[in-house]
């Protein structure tokens, strides 16, 4: 069901359009990249001990009053020499529940980003509400993670060379635009995984989103496109360093068959792809599977320890 506040932004966003696109057309998304890091600096570190794992909560804050806020899950007891590390960036908002989703982690260091929304508001917003939540979030997640990229070079317990990133769902389709912000600002990575990520923000909106009119759907698609075309994958793809991880599932609806032949052809060697039997939305279990087969994966390349 379409609200009338979505038939009134949907007829305001087609005023400002041609606006719009004539902004885009002479704005280039390399202005993503250009401006330094701002300085983040740690405010607060909170900790406790979970059985074999120490959990810290730990929260950044920016020149600006944002922040950056996850979890890290390291071994209780450190070890004396320096520890790999994956950060988990899934559709969750809630950074202990990703951690859930990684029951075995064992010598090695897991951070769990917190999205930058309130659930609740999320909750009761209209689609074109959450489209600009969407917008919000997703611009504000290069330089966010770059910033906890550099917080955790600065640790000790860091084994610098094997700083890996996971993305799972819309975060899979930032993570080319997250990886390029991260080496513009002197922050390498290891390896990557891509779950259930491709390219062209418009087709996959189209594909993806739950309105019922044919016609609405195509302006939403559009509009979701435009508001987020300077983080569009195939754009950044082809200027970022492997290794890679694709992850995608057999008769995934929510990508369409160009998207996912796109990101495959546009990610740089060296690259692995894995297909697993049916995704189920995002649902716990099937994200629990995801994250299994990229920890084998990270395994596998020497990229975490076993």
């Amino acid at each position: 069901m379409v609200k009338t506040f979505d038939i009134l932004f949907l007829l305001g966003a087609i005023l400002i359009g041609f606006s719009v696109s004539l902004w885009l057309a002479i704005w280039s998304p390399d202005a993503l990249m250009r401006d330094p890091l701002p300085l983040y600096r740690q405010a607060t570190v909170t900790a406790q001990i979970i059985g074999k794992r120490s959990i810290q909560d730990v929260r950044l804050a920016g020149p600006d009053g944002e922040t950056v806020i996850f979890k890290v899950s390291l071994p209780a007891n450190l070890p004396d020499h320096q520890m790999p590390s994956l950060i988990l960036l899934s559709p969750y908002q809630d950074p202990e529940r990703n951690l859930r989703f990684f029951p075995r982690p064992g010598p090695n260091v897991i951070i769990s980003y917190a999205q930058p929304y309130e659930l609740g508001v999320w909750q009761s917003a209209s689609f074109f509400e959450r489209a600009w939540i969407v917008r919000r979030v997703a611009y504000r997640m290069p330089d966010s993670v770059s910033a906890l990229i550099g917080w955790i070079r600065r640790q000790e317990w860091a084994d610098r060379k094997r700083i890996n990133l996971a993305g799972i769902g819309p975060a899979a389709v930032i993570l080319p635009a997250v990886r390029r912000r991260a080496a513009s600002t002197g922050q390498p990575v290891g390896g990557s995984v891509l779950a259930y990520g491709g390219i062209d923000i418009q087709a996959m909106a189209d594909a993806g989103l739950a309105i019922e009119s044919d016609w609405l759907r195509s302006i939403a698609a559009w509009l979701t496109g435009i508001m987020l075309l300077p983080l569009e994958p195939a754009t950044h793809l082809p200027l970022i360093k492997g290794p890679f991880l694709l992850i995608n599932a057999r008769d995934d609806r929510t990508i369409p068959a160009a998207s996912l032949d796109g990101i495959r052809a546009l990610t740089p060697e060296p690259k692995t792809i894995a297909t697993v039997q049916q995704r189920q939305g995002d649902k716990p279990p099937h994200i629990a599977k995801t994250i299994r087969v990229a920890r084998n994966w990270l395994v596998a390349q020497g990229l975490l320890d076993p």
